[in-house]
């Protein structure tokens, strides 16, 4: 970029920041300093910046001052904004008045159904990037509210994410690059930490491929159609649509976030009377309306735990899950206090923002105690000795 340029482009930053503050106080760029590139041109590209900047002013952006001595070949003492939009316009962009109001435009049948709308159009009128994506980007948040759109109609069906994106764009790998909008509008706050591309996904409802709703223990499942599905050992695997309620008297109910974890525990119970359900991550909303009628099919006194990594994604998931399917009924976490599990916590503590995070979820999930004691440290499932209750 030439160095007309680069005095041109901060002096619009400049002068949009300053609009922000209500600010009246001149935004000028000076060339007097000896150090100042300006002062290192040759003639020629002296020439060239003094022809750019005089073309600027005469687009009525800027104002020039030049010094009082040295004829045609004076040099420009400073150059001073003098009107955004024309600078803007003179330097072929939009001005951010201008860009946050195409954006609106674009985003304009969203904003009164979807709040985090108003609150993306109002970071980027304070020259506020969200999580990198600027006003340019207002065209890709328009996609994902068109795929959040399609799940809020087709709801209480899992829809896999190539076919719908397919449908939805007519390219089956649009939906994945809209990850990071999707994880934007639908995260606790516009300033929430990324989540995991699956965590966003799992919640909406959206599946890479089918998932079975896998089941270990006693008892059986009833099914739509009046089907009746004993749970054979390790375990079983049906649709998640498909599940009606339980038959059975378990002592305890687990959910367990990772499937290797929920593969080595199922082998644990040796025909006892209890029940452990794998939630493939974030679970999605026909799982928890699974889960939710085969609680329902149980007396409240039936303990329920949950066994998931301990980390923000971990506890979130809990939380999600006290709120769609537990409900007032007794909830524990499972091999889910790092405090107990020193032995296999390595590395670095964690930052005090998520030490914070994973308690603020744990409390969501019912687990005050835990929240309380929460210490930094994030454990993986997997470095865990499987163990289940009763059996540990």
């Amino acid at each position: 970029m030439s160095l007309a340029d680069d005095v041109l482009f901060r002096l619009l930053k400049r002068g949009e920041s300053a609009s922000l503050r209500a600010s009246g106080r001149a935004i000028r760029e000076r060339f007097q300093a000896p150090a100042s590139g300006y002062w290192r041109l040759s003639l020629d590209q002296r020439d060239h910046c003094h022809e750019r900047l005089r073309a600027a002013e005469k687009a009525g952006g800027i104002e020039l001052k030049w010094a009082g001595q040295g004829g045609d070949d004076r040099p420009i003492e400073l150059v001073q904004l003098h009107d955004t939009e024309r600078l803007a316009a003179f330097l072929g962009v939009n001005s951010m008045a201008a860009a946050v109001a195409s954006a609106a435009e674009v985003l304009a049948p969203w904003r009164k159904r979807i709040l985090r709308v108003d609150e993306l159009l109002d970071r980027w009128s304070h020259l506020k990037n969200v999580r990198g994506l600027s006003t340019v980007a207002a065209t890709e948040f328009a996609d994902a509210l068109r795929v959040m759109d399609s799940l809020e109609e087709r709801q209480g069906e899992d829809q896999i994410v190539r076919t719908l994106s397919a449908q939805l764009f007519g390219d089956s790998k649009r939906i994945e690059q809209l990850e990071r909008h999707l994880d934007v509008l639908t995260g606790e706050s516009i300033t929430s930490p990324a989540r995991h591309w699956s965590e966003v996904f799992g919640r909406l409802g959206l599946v890479k491929e089918p998932q079975p709703f896998l089941v270990a223990g006693t008892g059986a499942l009833e099914l739509v159609g009046g089907e009746v599905c004993p749970i054979v050992r390790p375990f079983v695997g049906v649709s998640n649509k498909a599940v009606l309620g339980y038959k059975g008297s378990p002592c305890w109910v687990l959910t367990i976030e990772n499937l290797t974890t929920f593969h080595a525990a199922s082998q644990l119970l040796d025909g006892r009377g209890a029940l452990i359900l794998y939630t493939a991550g974030m679970p999605s909303p026909t799982w928890t309306s699974a889960y939710s009628r085969i609680l329902a099919s149980l007396p409240e006194s039936v303990l329920t735990y949950h066994w998931g990594d301990i980390d923000v994604g971990g506890f979130r998931i809990a939380a999600y899950i006290k709120q769609k399917c537990i409900g007032s009924r007794r909830f524990r976490p499972w091999l889910m206090d790092a405090s107990r599990l020193v032995s296999v916590a390595r590395g670095a503590p964690e930052a005090e923002s998520t030490r914070a995070l994973m308690a603020k979820h744990a409390a969501s999930a019912g687990w005050a105690s835990l929240s309380e004691s929460m210490m930094p440290v994030c454990i993986e499932q997997e470095q865990i000795k499987v163990a289940v209750p009763g059996l540990e």
